[in-house]
């Protein structure tokens, strides 16, 4: 039997603003039944349908911070979750510390009726701290490490290593650059790594001429650019780098 293969779906590469018209941050990891939602911006359910992907069949959603392009999307996967595909297996939602209490304020407020109701499935939350690796349950075989990021409030933001089957895939979140990056993605098969600018550098994302620059300290096989902002977003190629495109799937 050959090794299991596991792909990355892109379901949005976009900044805050949707530049390009790109949907808002979500990315879709299969590998086998082990399914992975990194993020889930405010797109990511009607993407997650319009390719055809197996929405029920989420079992883990990772998230890097709580701005609302990367988490925005929760209540409509919930919302979904209880009257369409009427999911009955637990969810297990990890991100950084106060986790439950933000996903669950924002699903109140967009839905006040649904969330105070009897839920058909059940959310497992999970407080994941920088340097502890985590074993979802119910997925043998995945190792997820997160690491700190330069983003927002000072350790609220995480980025991940993700070890399935085999292959290691390492997403940033939304990151500046910061000295410690290139030993977390050091050995990834797959670098999906943000990259909003240009040439402006930012103490909070980072931009392309400063990932030339260190291209060969990240020691990674590959590096698929996303989160891009409006001076990238309408770009085709960008040399020694792939640019994320909504829809795109791409091996790990």
């Amino acid at each position: 039997m050959g090794a299991t293969k596991v792909t990355l779906r892109i379901l949005g590469s976009g900044d805050p603003f949707g530049s390009g018209g790109r949907n808002q941050s979500g990315y879709f990891v299969e590998a086998g039944s082990r399914r992975i939602l990194l993020d889930c911006g405010a797109s990511a359910a009607a993407a997650l349908k319009r390719h055809e992907a197996d929405t029920a069949g989420v079992g883990l959603v990772l998230l890097t911070h709580f701005h609302g392009d990367h988490v925005a999307g929760l209540p409509f996967l919930y919302h979904d979750y209880q009257h369409v595909t009427t999911r009955r297996w637990p969810l297990v939602v990890a991100g950084p510390a106060g986790v439950r209490g933000r996903v669950e304020r924002i699903y109140r407020t967009l839905y006040p009726g649904s969330a105070n109701a009897r839920r058909r499935f059940r959310v497992r939350y999970r407080v994941l701290s920088a340097g502890r690796a985590f074993r979802p349950p119910g997925m043998a075989g995945v190792r997820v490490v997160p690491f700190r990021v330069r983003h927002s409030v000072p350790g609220s933001s995480l980025g991940y290593r993700v070890e399935i089957a085999g292959r290691r895939l390492v997403y940033t979140g939304d990151t500046g650059w910061f000295p410690a990056l290139p030993r977390a993605t050091r050995g990834a098969h797959l670098l999906l790594c943000e990259c909003t600018y240009l040439n402006k550098v930012s103490a909070e994302h980072l931009c392309l001429s400063e990932l030339r620059a260190h291209r060969r300290c990240l020691g990674a096989g590959r590096i698929l650019l996303t989160h891009l902002g409006p001076d990238l977003a309408d770009l085709r190629s960008v040399p020694g780098f792939r640019l994320a495109r909504d829809g795109m799937i791409v091996r790990v």
